[in-house]
């Protein structure tokens, strides 16, 4: 005979797992270095040390000269974010496709000049954002990822393409 007990007792509830991070370049690659234009020195500069340090082939350099992370290979292990001597390339949690991909820091004609993809910090963003997890500090957009609802207006409101989302659904630069 079963004993009572044994027979009701459940699973141990498993913990969900936190989704493992995702390398994400906070650069647009929208200076004109590879044309002998003035360029951003605040942004990727192409060397490829991320290349390098990627063991999964999940960095290559894309046609803008800039660090390109193909997320479904990214592995989360981090050795590109390490590598960057730029430090412009981030761990960040897959399920929060919204990020600013420009770090430049410089006042808005100032960076109009040296990158196409600039943020510019005219606070678009920032207004239209219905959750307030959009800022503009530093004459740059920053994202408050906990409470970012991932709706997409920031990015598709940022009229130098400086908000971008990981699955290309929003912005079309």
């Amino acid at each position: 005979m079963e004993d009572s007990r044994s027979s009701a007792r459940k699973p141990a509830a498993k913990r969900p797992r936190r989704p493992r991070p995702v390398a994400f370049v906070r650069c647009g690659g929208g200076s004109p270095l590879s044309e002998g234009g003035p360029c951003c020195d605040q942004g990727c500069v192409g060397c490829g040390a991320c290349v390098e340090a990627c063991r999964f082939g999940a960095v290559s350099i894309n046609e803008r000269g800039v660090a390109f992370v193909d997320r479904d290979a990214c592995k989360g292990c981090g050795l590109c974010a390490r590598s960057c001597p730029q430090g412009v390339i981030e761990m960040v949690d897959p399920s929060q496709p919204i990020s600013v991909r420009c770090v430049n820091a410089d006042p808005g004609p100032a960076a109009r000049k040296l990158c196409s993809t600039s943020c510019i910090a005219c606070g678009m963003c920032e207004r239209v954002c219905p959750a307030g997890a959009v800022t503009v500090t530093d004459n740059c957009a920053h994202i408050d990822h906990s409470l970012c609802l991932a709706c997409g207006m920031c990015a598709t409101k940022c009229p130098r393409g400086a908000i971008a989302d990981a699955f290309g659904l929003f912005a079309g630069r």
